[in-house]
């Protein structure tokens, strides 16, 4: 069976129309389907056949369809198992956090803290 493709981010197609001073019913025109139908590709999850033919009428790249995300990458990042729960860590805080539940832990099963040296 065939793989199909999905194409997730969000599109900025209307952006681009408004800087070329276009209207969606133009570009629908220029690809060759109604508005409404243009419309409704948009609003879900079109076919890369679609992209490529609103892509080709607008003059941009594919890629320049979709809004770039800034990814933030963390400083940390993990996960710890305590208590047969598992606890993630993604910032400074998490530690903190962690840090006090393990001393929790360790108070409720009424075992000493290990020194920290």
């Amino acid at each position: 069976m065939a793989e199909k493709s999905v194409i997730e981010g969000e599109l900025r197609v209307k952006d681009i129309l408004r800087e070329k001073g276009m209207r969606m019913y133009e570009l629908a025109e220029k690809i060759g389907v109604a508005p409404e139908s243009l419309t409704r590709a948009l609003q879900r999850n079109p076919q890369y056949s679609t992209l490529k033919a609103i892509a080709n009428a607008l003059g941009v790249h594919i890629r320049d369809l979709f809004r770039e995300e800034e990814v933030s990458v963390p400083i940390v990042r993990g996960m710890v198992e305590l208590k047969g729960k598992i606890l993630y860590i993604d910032s400074l805080e998490d530690i903190y956090r962690l840090v006090t539940e393990v001393e929790k832990a360790y108070e409720e099963a009424e075992m000493s803290l290990p020194s920290r040296t």
